[in-house]
């Protein structure tokens, strides 16, 4: 995700699909994230990877 040769597109297509993956209803969550604006949609999946962050989780 982080190539220079990647659009911003495909980035955020990644990223949404990290959220789907890991989501228990992803039906639910593809439609969440899709309903979203970009600038949301960023927010969210920033803040997931945070919280997600090796050794940084809540346990």
């Amino acid at each position: 995700m982080q190539s220079k040769k990647v659009s911003n597109e495909r980035r955020i297509e990644a990223m949404t699909g990290l959220l789907v993956a890991v989501a228990s209803d992803k039906k639910a969550m593809r439609e969440s994230v899709d309903a979203l604006p970009l600038e949301q949609t960023m927010t969210v999946v920033e803040a997931w990877m945070e919280q997600a962050a090796p050794g940084e989780a809540p346990a």
